[in-house]
């Protein structure tokens, strides 16, 4: 059984595609957020990520119609998005080495980190939270992205597969690794915590 929110998607991409332009905006209320941390998890960088996502929103704008099987939209938004994402990375490595942005000493992730995680972290302790997000910061882009995609995000190891571009088998074992190499990063800092 298809979900709610797949449903309203697939409705607001088809009055899109029929020129609707009050659907279109709903779908990018809906889905920039989603988008741009995505974004942000390849770049670690939040301005190229709204640059990125907004690219992709005009190109959209032309491009939409060109979606023939409207219960993608979720899966497609999502591989351009990293398609993008990754092509940026790969133009401006040698820049980015061991870089985070930061302004006034304020780490920019916690603001749309939180947002991601508030529909996941409901009824949970904001501590704990915290400390996962923290430690998710440790992960490199690709264990981060397939965590949130899976985990946050509910999405299908099928889904996750279409979005990355790689096979189902590979989207299992980046999950079990990523997996893996959480628990050994939270395993110390709850070792910490119950001395």
């Amino acid at each position: 059984m298809r979900e709610k929110s797949n449903i309203l998607d697939e409705w607001l991409v088809l009055k899109a595609q029929q020129g609707d332009h009050v659907a279109f905006q709903q779908l990018v209320t809906k889905w920039h957020k989603k988008l741009l941390y995505q974004s942000f998890i390849r770049t670690n960088d939040w301005t190229q990520s709204e640059d990125i996502v907004q690219d992709v929103w005009q190109w959209l704008v032309v491009n939409l119609a060109k979606l023939k099987d409207v219960n993608k939209f979720s899966a497609w938004i999502r591989t351009i998005v990293d398609r993008r994402s990754i092509d940026w990375v790969r133009k401006h490595q040698k820049e980015r080495v061991n870089q985070k942005e930061y302004i006034n000493g304020v780490d920019q992730t916690d603001d749309i980190s939180s947002a991601a995680y508030s529909d996941a972290a409901s009824g949970f302790d904001e501590g704990a939270i915290s400390a996962l997000e923290k430690t998710l910061e440790e992960l490199n882009a690709d264990s981060k992205l397939i965590l949130v995609l899976y985990y946050l995000e509910s999405n299908s190891i099928e889904s996750i597969a279409g979005i990355l571009c790689i096979p189902k088998g590979t989207v299992k074992s980046r999950l079990f690794h990523a997996r893996e190499k959480l628990k050994k990063l939270l395993k110390p800092k709850n070792h910490e915590k119950s001395e």
